[in-house]
């Protein structure tokens, strides 16, 4: 009978260390193919196009005017400053979904709370060059952070040597056993810095209340990474006794039999998920808690070791719930859509859907075999 791991086993693997200080780690253990398709990513901004998928379509009427708009080569603060700029508003009254990629071409779903339906604001917008107004219509509420289902991505992958035949078979492999939903590189700050930051929020460091949010964040999709490196690396992606499982686009509920659940699994009805520890995240049950447990220790035990890490206070899951709510994440998401076209002998452009929350270049490190950042 398969079992969980012991999280200690995998204490000398280069990537355990690396993931406990810096989040992250280019030989963390990935789904598919160890080698991957090869390539890299174009670095023109059209290279990297990303579309958000809404949670919901504007009704047509009410307070807040909705704007459907591209951007090139900026980020939605940018965009979001020009906006405010452009209709006279503050800043409370705007609102977006989710911050998109500034080195990429985006399409995103921008608010503005104003009974004006003058022209003269979005005139004002498209003639900034790199941002575009490509419809806009009314809404009774805000755009509020999270309000998206997920986001539609094509990306340009250079450089490739492999055939459409050795492509498609490593996308269908990926279409199959899906991808460890790791926290991307770029989740984490330059050189893994935010997990050092978060950890000194932990022992007591002041610091504004949204940037804290965001190093304490930083904690646990490290402890998130490290766990599902590990589970993965052990026993791949299939349900336990105790797990708590999500049905795919609704609720979650505990495993009470691996073997009615683990073939659903395979057949991305359901989904094993794993903790972002908190104060109000779903515990599992028995074995699997106990591994949870175990593995928050020892992110927190390993980096007290390093002396120039400890703060001289203890740290464990209670510490995370004094500053954090807590959730739990897909541990392997199956992607939709994905599928390529062939742009020249040594260029495809890769096209997928991934629910919110998901980082593209996460599914890309699984399918090229290298580590991209954008």
């Amino acid at each position: 009978m398969m079992s969980l791991p012991n999280i200690q086993d995998l204490s000398e693997n280069r990537w355990f260390d690396e993931v406990v200080h810096s989040g992250w780690s280019d030989d963390l253990p990935m789904s598919g193919s160890a080698t991957g398709i090869g390539g890299d990513m174009g670095d023109k901004n059209t290279d990297f196009e990303v579309e958000e998928v809404p949670a919901y379509s504007p009704s047509g009427q009410g307070e807040h005017v909705y704007l459907w708009i591209e951007k090139n080569g900026k980020g939605t603060p940018e965009a979001i400053k020009e906006i405010i700029k452009a209709f006279g508003v503050k800043e409370i009254d705007v609102g977006y979904a989710g911050k998109k990629d500034a080195h990429a071409v985006t399409r995103q779903w921008v608010s503005i709370h104003t009974p004006s339906d003058d022209n003269a604001p979005i005139d004002q917008l498209n003639d900034l060059g790199w941002l575009r107004v490509l419809r806009t219509t009314r809404h009774a509420n805000k755009l509020r952070l999270g309000h998206l289902k997920g986001n539609i991505f094509k990306v340009r992958i250079v450089e490739t040597t492999q055939d459409d035949d050795a492509i498609q078979s490593a996308i269908e492999s990926l279409r199959r056993q899906g991808f460890i939903n790791y926290f991307g590189k770029q989740r984490f700050g330059f050189d893994g810095g935010n997990v050092a930051e978060g950890m000194a929020i932990l022992a007591g460091k002041r610091a504004p209340h949204q940037k804290r949010l965001l190093l304490v964040s930083a904690v646990q999709s490290a402890i998130f990474n490290l766990m599902a490196a590990a589970r993965f690396v052990h026993s791949g992606n299939i349900a336990f006794a105790g797990d708590v499982l999500q049905k795919i686009n609704a609720g979650c509920f505990v495993c009470d039999d691996p073997q009615i659940d683990t073939p659903r699994i395979a057949a991305g009805e359901v989904a094993v998920t794993l903790p972002l520890f908190g104060k109000k995240v779903m515990p599992a049950h028995g074995d699997v808690s106990a591994f949870e447990t175990q593995a928050a220790q020892a992110f927190f035990a390993h980096w007290q070791a390093d002396e120039n890490a400890a703060h001289g206070a203890a740290f464990d899951t209670a510490t995370l719930a004094k500053f954090a709510a807590g959730d739990r994440r897909q541990f392997v998401i199956l992607p939709s859509l994905l599928n390529f076209i062939r742009i020249d002998t040594s260029c495809i452009d890769v096209h997928f859907a991934l629910p919110s929350g998901c980082y593209a270049t996460v599914l890309l490190r699984h399918l090229c075999g290298t580590s991209f950042t954008r």
